[in-house]
């Protein structure tokens, strides 16, 4: 459902704006922006700054989330950074009227912040967002100006991104990753190359392959907890469609979203939905990759935090799945991230050529 009415959405969100600039840049509001919430991110953030310097990014506005790990210092020393902090927490949940929060996964605040970010600096321009593991792959010379020039001529306020969670060959490759201080971009890293997503006009995009994270988790037997099922109540013409259909889903089962809304011009109204969703319909001739470092030597650590603080969705779910994998990759040996369509990514043609990213 899409809100067009301030009156309707703006107020609720408003109420849990209490974001204030901490650096010595303030916001300049004719600047192409990213936008992103940080905490204890020093593996990532100098490649992250550097590679989106590179795409055309001129000014990053980052919500520090109580970083301790010199994250906040960091930040503070870039002279393209804008600095804010809230008085609320990633994991901490909210109160929203019941037509707002009926259209969201969750009423979490992480993102209520994502929309006061855009409403803040993508209001009717355009601006990304990402989190700090995440990095676009543009064609070579190739930056967002000329996205957004396509998603102008296109009509379009929104394009979502395709999460493809990279990794190395074998487990003892990531836990020999696991002394590393910071990421390492130029190590070689295998992505699951056959197309993940469907762009589809007016909905959110279709998975046709459920990404290297639901593949590990079905290939190594570690199981998500199933929710009970309401009785299904569908008239029997439809239900007898929806059984025909059944043998051509695939056969490993969906984990996590792998979609993205990752550059909007942000109109009134809109807000996200999820991480993974807004209310506003996204792009059907662009689809942009995302090199997703999940699988990196930070993983073991963020397991730890994320499992002791239950501060992500579900009491940290897909952290505590992660554990289990890597403790069954581990037990079978050697345990190996490849498969039969398993590719080195060296640029943004390996993408193309693998039909991962659309209109790129």
């Amino acid at each position: 459902m899409i809100y067009n009415s301030l009156n309707t959405m703006a107020h609720p969100f408003k109420a849990f704006d209490d974001m204030t600039v901490v650096s010595s840049r303030h916001p300049d509001p004719e600047a192409l922006t990213l936008c992103a919430v940080a905490r204890n991110e020093m593996y990532f953030l100098p490649a992250f700054l550097e590679h989106y310097r590179k795409l055309g990014i001129q000014q990053f506005a980052i919500l520090n989330d109580r970083s301790r790990d010199g994250t906040k210092e960091y930040l503070l020393s870039q002279p393209d950074v804008v600095l804010l902090q809230s008085n609320y927490r990633y994991g901490d949940e909210v109160d929203l009227p019941t037509d707002i929060a009926d259209t969201m996964t969750a009423q979490r605040i992480l993102y209520i912040w994502r929309t006061i970010l855009f409403n803040r600096f993508a209001k009717d321009r355009w601006a990304v967002q990402v989190d700090l593991d995440e990095f676009i792959h543009l064609p070579l010379g190739k930056t967002f100006e000329d996205i957004a020039a396509t998603l102008n001529y296109e009509g379009t306020n929104l394009a979502y991104g395709v999460m493809l969670d990279v990794y190395p060959e074998t487990i003892s490759d990531l836990s020999h990753m696991a002394g590393q201080r910071e990421i390492d971009p130029a190590a070689k890293w295998y992505f699951d190359a056959e197309p993940h997503l469907k762009l589809r006009a007016g909905k959110s995009p279709k998975t046709l392959h459920p990404g290297a994270r639901a593949r590990l988790y079905h290939t190594f037997g570690v199981k998500r907890p199933h929710k009970k099922k309401k009785p299904l109540t569908l008239p029997s013409s439809i239900l007898s469609k929806w059984l025909k259909g059944i043998h051509s889903i695939s056969a490993i089962p969906r984990y996590n979203n792998i979609c993205k809304p990752v550059t909007a011009k942000w109109p009134d109204g809109a807000y996200f939905t999820s991480s993974h969703n807004a209310s506003i319909a996204g792009s059907i001739k662009i689809l942009l990759p995302i090199q997703h470092y999940r699988f990196t030597g930070a993983l073991y650590s963020r397991i730890n935090t994320a499992v002791r603080e239950e501060s992500y969705s579900n009491g940290s779910r897909d952290y505590r799945l992660m554990s289990e994998l890597l403790q069954q990759m581990q037990i079978c040996g050697n345990g190996d991230f490849l498969y039969k369509n398993s590719r080195a990514l060296k640029g943004f043609d390996d993408l193309r050529d693998a039909a991962v990213s659309i209109g790129l």
